[in-house]
């Protein structure tokens, strides 16, 4: 039995329970607890099912603890004046207009209730400037006002849930203020190891991007490091679309060779094998902490020190109770590690190559009608000797090997990858097979650059050599990325799903196994495999079928708008998609996208782009980029701009069946729907021209209406209250608020000649227009919608 791997079973279950089924968490550790009474009293209580009890409950309990911590904080603090007592314990991540750092609470002071109390948790602390004029440092304590947010769940279905991802890194809400509010009280106030390790790694960091090139020295710092805040958001894409992300995280591979620099040193320098061995484990440890501690790199370390102990007692080392061991340490001082994807990802990846590669291997080995491995062997050195150089041979059995372990990786992590980013590779074998040799040799090159760091000018040499082969690595990415196939987008599984698909995967690989406890699952296993196979790919089909309901989505994509709509039969139409001309982050590729793949759609039938600002057209370029789109509606332009040059050349490469329209037109969607266009007219508005001229359409289904209205503003409606007068053509039941609510907006005669039922605004938490207006909202109100 492997006690540990036991063990972690029931710790992943009491994790998962105390997560996401908190109202009746404590009832099913109740039943356990019967239960295991029962089957003592039975005789039938056996050791496995001990462990896996205990530890359920215990994590159980444990995790809903942290969840009621973390809830009576948001509760208690959200949106409310503090002041803070802490300890800087990161050096201050710059972006553009501040610098993030994280703060270890220690005391907090409510500026309203007075109430002051000891906590223990991290908040995120955003202050104005750059890092060198804040002047912060690792360790200092300090004490500030602020006022406390809440980090949000998830916006959208299926929508990034940032409160969840704070708390795997055991923080638990946001502050922000100023350098001159920051009270400096004291220095040096966290442990010495850990001031050792950040001198020393702070030291490296600054020095490697002193002496490589800037893209260079980010993926150095990423290989060797595990420092990914300075990687080009490009170079960091273009590995993971190139199924490379495993290699910018510290892991198995890296430690491996790491160990074998290590090692080449000590036997060099003639030290005893177990004090080698000794010292090896002990530098694990210290590099675990430098490399900053995320789960891959804790995982990699253990098993490492677990293998090299094995080797020290004489005892024969278990890779997967040294897995379990190492989950369980993880999962032990933060269960929401479980939730980290580089948790997952190194956990699938090590789990499929363990279990799969030597299956994989039978299985190619049964193909060619041998069933030995010796026979294989013998086979192998006539091929060696007669038809292949040394040379050749080699390179045959390192793709053999490489494709093996590629594949056995992406059995279990494919799944993973395609619930977290709703995209696979088909190229994964040829980037691994291209990018594996040059990463082990960057590492090499890396461990020897950072040791010549101690003399600069050994390093300078150095890095002559390193450089160039970190740019060849970030080419191979690139290259890579950009193979037909590299990238595929997929609907987002469900969790159901995802069980089938192991569920699958194991009656598959493993169907002797189970023939000995259940002798029939052989006859059948393949008709099982089959109906397994139907119940997942069951909802992508029932999708497709018509049915008499009209869904409308207003998603959120922050400061601007976007609408899906779903008619009765089946169409699928996105009006607006949200945007900024502000700031690195892609409205379109991180929340939208996201948003239509977790609904399983991966074709459009009409884009509605009511006009061209980014706030409401960036997210709908990115989705013509990205999935296929039939059909896209635009107005007649006043104004040619950027997003409009981007647009066109998109719908020429794309093939995009393009539809100008203009007051009077009527885009038939199905025999039920259609949108009226009731504005712009050819006569088009000269002020604020592209807002002023956005696309006012009113959607149809049989008698119900929605007003859709973009970015007009008063010119426009007085404009379009001329026009229709007396002719209701106006009335809707849902109105879509014109510009964000804006001031400029939904005048009273406007919103008379609408007499909406419910009225929608799209805007930004805590956006710096103002938007919505108070004058708007009271005249909604008035409405008493």
């Amino acid at each position: 039995m492997r006690p540990f791997c036991v063990a972690t079973i029931g710790v992943i279950l009491g994790i998962i329970i105390g997560l996401y089924l908190k109202s009746i968490a404590f009832f099913i550790c109740i039943m356990i607890i019967i239960i295991s009474i029962i089957l003592k009293l039975k005789n039938k209580l056996n050791s496995c099912v001990i462990i896996i009890g205990i530890c359920f409950i215990v994590f159980c309990i444990y995790t809903l603890m942290l969840e009621n911590n973390y809830t009576k904080i948001t509760k208690k603090y959200d949106k409310q004046s503090i002041t803070i007592q802490g300890i800087v314990v990161t050096n201050g991540n710059e972006k553009k207009y501040k610098t993030q750092y994280e703060i270890q609470v220690m005391k907090i002071h409510n500026n309203n209730t007075g109430e002051t109390e000891k906590r223990n948790f991290k908040v995120l602390c955003d202050i104005k400037g750059k890092k060198n004029e804040i002047g912060l440092k690792f360790g200092d304590e300090i004490i500030f006002s602020s006022k406390f947010e809440a980090p949000y769940t998830e916006r959208n279905e299926g929508g990034f849930d940032y409160s969840q991802y704070l708390k795997t890194k055991k923080i638990a809400g946001s502050v922000m203020s100023k350098s001159e509010n920051i009270r400096l009280v004291g220095q040096n106030k966290i442990n010495i190891l850990a001031r050792i390790t950040n001198d020393l790694k702070k030291a490296l960091l600054n020095k490697t991007y002193k002496i490589l090139p800037k893209d260079e020295a980010g993926l150095c710092a990423a290989l060797l490091l595990g420092d990914k805040s300075k990687i080009n958001n490009d170079i960091e894409n273009s590995f993971r679309e190139a199924n490379l992300s495993h290699m910018l995280a510290i892991s198995g591979a890296h430690i491996s060779y790491i160990l074998l620099g290590v090692s080449t040193v000590l036997s060099y320098l003639k030290i005893h094998k177990r004090w080698a061995k000794t010292f090896i484990c002990m530098f694990l440890l210290f590099f675990m902490f430098l490399a900053g501690g995320s789960p891959s790199i804790v995982r990699a370390c253990i098993m490492a020190i677990l293998n090299l102990v094995a080797e020290m007692l004489f005892e024969k080392s278990d890779t997967f109770n040294n897995l379990g061991i190492s989950a369980f340490i993880i999962l032990l001082f933060n269960p929401y590690a479980l939730l980290d994807i580089s948790f997952q990802l190194s956990f699938g990846g090590t789990i499929g190559i363990v279990t799969f590669v030597e299956l994989l291997y039978n299985i190619r080995l049964k193909r060619k009608g041998i069933t030995k491995r010796k026979d294989q062997e013998e086979k192998n050195g006539k091929i060696q000797g007669r038809k292949y150089s040394e040379f050749t041979y080699k390179i045959l059995i390192y793709i053999e090997q490489t494709t093996i372990m590629s594949l056995a990786a992406n059995i279990v992590i494919t799944p993973i990858m395609l619930h977290n980013f709703s995209s696979i590779s088909l190229v994964f074998i040829i980037s691994n097979l291209l990018a594996t040799p040059i990463m082990g040799i960057c590492l090499i090159l890396g461990m020897i650059f950072l040791v010549s760091l101690i003399i600069t000018p050994l390093a300078y040499v150095v890095a002559f050599l390193l450089g160039p082969l970190l740019k060849i690595f970030i080419l191979v990415a690139s290259f890579s990325s950009n193979i037909p196939f590299s990238k595929i987008l997929m609907p987002t599984p469900k969790i159901w799903q995802i069980l089938i698909y192991y569920l699958i995967i194991i009656i598959y690989f493993f169907k002797d196994d189970i023939q000995k406890v259940y002798p029939k699952i052989l006859d059948n296993y393949k008709k099982i495999i089959i109906f397994l196979i139907i119940l997942t790919l069951l909802p992508y089909g029932l999708a497709v079928i018509p049915i008499n309901k009209l869904e409308i989505h207003f998603i959120d994509v922050g400061q601007g708008d976007s609408m899906l709509i779903i008619t009765p039969s089946k169409k699928k139409i996105l009006v607006d998609g949200g945007g900024s001309e502000f700031g690195t982050f892609d409205v379109g590729k991180q929340t939208l996208l996201p948003y239509l793949l977790n609904k399983s759609i991966i074709s459009i039938d009409y884009l509605l782009f009511t006009h061209f600002d980014s706030d409401h057209c960036q997210g709908l370029l990115t989705v013509l980029e990205s999935i296929n789109v039939k059909n896209v509606i635009i107005g007649e332009q006043g104004k040619e701009c950027e997003n409009f040059e981007k647009f066109s050349e998109l719908v020429k490469l794309k093939h995009t069946n393009k539809i100008t329209v203009k007051a009077g037109d009527t885009v038939t969607i199905d025999k039920e729907c259609n949108f009226e266009i009731l504005f712009p007219d050819t006569d088009l508005i000269k002020q604020n021209i592209l807002n002023n001229n956005s696309i006012v359409a009113k959607f149809w289904y049989k008698d119900y209406s929605v007003l859709l209205t973009g970015d007009i503003e008063k010119i426009a409606e007085e404009k379009l209250i001329r026009k229709y007068k007396d002719t209701k053509k106006l009335e809707a039941n849902i109105l879509k608020v014109a510009h964000h609510g804006s001031k400029s907006s939904s005048i009273q005669q406007f919103l008379d000649e609408v007499k909406p039922e419910i009225a929608l605004i799209g805007v930004g938490e805590k956006n710096t227009f103002g938007h919505p207006n108070d004058g708007v909202l009271e005249r909604l109100e008035n409405l008493r919608l």
